[in-house]
């Protein structure tokens, strides 16, 4: 399959598209895009798209893009289409196909972006659902139902959204109950769902210049969010980690691909696997170095001094 973008109008495209004789999708600036749901775990990857035209496309069947002009278009809110603009554009970018022209991403790294990077180089990742759809939602809740269920993680780096009805606050991360589904619309904004994995022990990762320093914390609460543990500091400890050779290399691979020599990462141990969850080109550090007495301070201002 053929993926192209283009302008509404465009002389050009249409002559090229009467001399394919492949199957193809053309998105034009202003088409109406919906997207049905991006399915990620370890086994496979799904990306299932909807046009004015055509139902069920599947994005993972795409072995070559034009990028001739035009986007991705929610055609609902600005909030919305950011989502839509990060998402297709962490899939489609980080494709290994060919490609023709060039995207210019607004969004330089994305939460998406870095868990599909991961996966590519040999990480485990929680199973992952990108949808608006309570049907497709409902599929994913019955499939964890049975084991620790599923969470829901904000998308974008802004803690709060407001439209003319309600403020929504996308700071904590929380696991979607069967009332929470009950009470879910059939049709909702494009929302980021995984797995939740019990962990024995989380793990932030310090990356600075090549070099790891890590910490395990252990969530003697199983706190959802671990965020929300960290002003009272009840209940948890955390203590110097090493992590395995193996995974620090895949681990710099992935801040090496998004020309990053600094930023936090975290990990989850549980189930004898490490799970990659995300990199914070800025992460919270301050209270890992003093809880390990790392002393990354005088690391990072000898090489300001230094240069090197």
């Amino acid at each position: 399959m053929i993926l192209i973008y283009s302008k509404d109008v465009d002389d050009f495209v249409n002559n090229v598209i009467d001399c394919l004789d492949q199957d193809f999708v053309r998105i034009g600036e202003s088409d109406k895009v919906v997207i049905e749901s991006m399915n990620f775990s370890n086994e496979k990857s799904s990306y299932i798209l909807k046009t004015p035209y055509l139902e069920n496309i599947e994005l993972e069947e795409v072995q070559s893009i034009w990028f001739n002009g035009g986007g991705i278009n929610s055609g609902e809110s600005d909030y919305e289409n950011k989502c839509y603009e990060v998402f297709n554009d962490a899939f489609l970018l980080q494709k290994p196909v060919k490609k023709i022209g060039k995207r210019i991403a607004d969004f330089e790294t994305n939460r998406l972006d870095m868990m599909l990077e991961a996966k590519a180089q040999g990480l485990k990742i929680p199973h992952t659902l990108i949808s608006g759809s309570k049907e497709k939602l409902k599929d994913f809740y019955a499939a964890f139902d049975t084991k620790n269920g599923i969470i829901s993680k904000r998308i974008l780096d802004i803690l709060y959204y407001q439209d003319e009805e309600f403020l929504y606050n996308f700071n904590v991360t929380f696991q979607i109950t069967a009332e929470i589904l009950d009470k879910t619309p059939d049709e909702f904004t494009i929302s980021f769902f995984q797995e939740r994995i019990i962990a024995d022990f989380e793990i932030r990762v310090i990356y600075i210049e090549g070099n790891f320093y890590s910490t395990a914390i252990y969530n003697f609460d199983h706190a959802i969010d671990i965020r929300t543990k960290f002003v009272e500091m009840d209940n948890i400890r955390m203590v110097p980690f090493k992590l395995p050779a193996d995974i620090e290399e895949k681990l710099a691979k992935v801040f090496e691909k998004f020309n990053l020599n600094y930023g936090s990462a975290d990990l989850m141990y549980g189930k004898d696997e490490y799970y990659f969850l995300e990199i914070n080109p800025t992460g919270q550090i301050s209270f890992i170095n003093n809880a390990c007495n790392y002393y990354l301070e005088s690391k990072l201002a000898d090489i300001l001094k230094n240069e090197k």
